[in-house]
């Protein structure tokens, strides 16, 4: 994404007009939310919120870089427990905890907004039979 585009973003004020659409043309740089210069602050010119880029992200108000994140989330993605990730990325267990529980909620609520109206009226469980009953057998 180039310096100018901010297409990917949306207002995150659910009272602006133009909230969660993106592309609108309505988002403009206005600072920035950190030393290093590198998180972006954006102002909706339709209601006035101020935001950073990282607004409706796992990542919003903390301070862990986000080649460090993606190697937490990749790590726990794996099945690593919570102390092995913590020792291999290099971060305090309470960084990971926190982390896994933010992406944890964040993903949840994503979930819940993108499946709605599924009704279950039948399930198979001869897959999961299968799987359980090899198990049981003698080699």
């Amino acid at each position: 994404m180039s310096e100018q585009d901010w297409s990917a973003f949306a207002c995150p004020n659910p009272d602006c007009p133009a909230y969660g659409h993106k592309g609108q043309g309505n988002l403009r740089p206005h600072g920035w939310s950190s030393k290093a210069r590198n998180l972006r602050c954006l102002r909706c010119t339709t209601c006035g919120t101020h935001f950073s880029q990282r607004a409706g992200t796992p990542l919003f108000g903390t301070h862990l870089p986000q080649d460090k994140a993606v190697q937490l989330a990749q790590h726990l993605a794996e099945g690593n427990g919570l102390r092995a990730t913590a020792r291999l990325c290099g971060v305090s267990l309470n960084t990971v905890f926190r982390f896994a529980r933010r992406a944890g909620d964040h993903a949840r609520e994503f979930h819940e907004q993108m499946v709605q109206h599924v009704e279950v009226n039948q399930v198979q469980v001869d897959e999961a039979w299968a799987f359980v009953g090899k198990k049981g057998q003698a080699l």
